[in-house]
């Protein structure tokens, strides 16, 4: 039988000799479960430096600048000479298969085969090379579009500079974002102070080293 002495000796010896390395493990343990909500706190107050990302449409800037309507204007000049020259080449074939119909009724069967061919052959030019302007016209289109943006670059560069932000995003390519970071409006009035009407789209088109450049890059 142990004695109240020596139970309570034990009791003190185990709380003196245990006591102290459990109260520190458990205290170890708690700074451990502590440490990564703290790293969490200190992550969280973590922040990506405050440079501003600007959005702005593409489109607006070449349908309401002064430079971009007047080229605009130019294109759609070219695209009703385009459309004028087809209707006169249509009548004029109209015409041509309406003698051709005549003759049919004067003319010996292989006669009239040789020319209903030739005519044929000729209806089939025609189209194809309108057809080709058509598409010339349209290629003209992205490449006018494709140096009126080099063109203003420069402009808009000024404005970015200004607004102390590191990159102009086109608005079509945003999931989301604040009306506050589009710059359209400010950039068209910054491009209709900077250049006005622009230039001819003959002179917009002609090579120059910095464009030849800039189209070679974009193939």
């Amino acid at each position: 039988m142990t004695s109240p002495f020596r139970q309570s000796f034990k009791h003190k010896y185990w709380r003196s000799v245990f006591g102290a390395p459990i109260l520190s493990l458990c205290l170890a343990a708690l700074s451990l479960i502590a440490l990564p909500s703290k790293s969490l706190a200190q992550a969280s107050s973590f922040s990506l430096p405050d440079i501003p990302v600007l959005t702005i449409e593409r489109e607006r800037l070449f349908t309401e600048t002064q430079f971009g309507q007047n080229l605009s204007a130019a294109i759609a000049a070219r695209g009703r000479r385009l459309s004028a020259e087809n209707r006169q080449i249509e009548q004029e074939l109209a015409d041509e298969e309406s003698e051709l119909t005549k003759l049919r009724k004067t003319l010996d069967p292989e006669e009239f085969r040789v020319l209903a061919d030739e005519f044929d052959i000729k209806v089939t030019k025609a189209r194809s090379e309108q057809d080709t302007k058509a598409r010339g016209l349209s290629q003209l289109t992205d490449q006018v579009e494709r140096s009126f943006l080099f063109t203003i670059a420069p402009a808009i560069e000024v404005l970015m500079r200004e607004k102390g932000a590191s990159v102009i995003l086109d608005r079509r390519a945003v999931f989301v974002s604040a009306d506050a970071s589009d710059i359209t409006q400010e950039a068209i009035g910054r491009i209709d102070s900077a250049l006005g009407k622009g230039m001819p789209l003959d002179e917009l088109l002609a090579p120059t080293p910095a464009r030849q450049e800039n189209a070679t890059q974009d193939q």
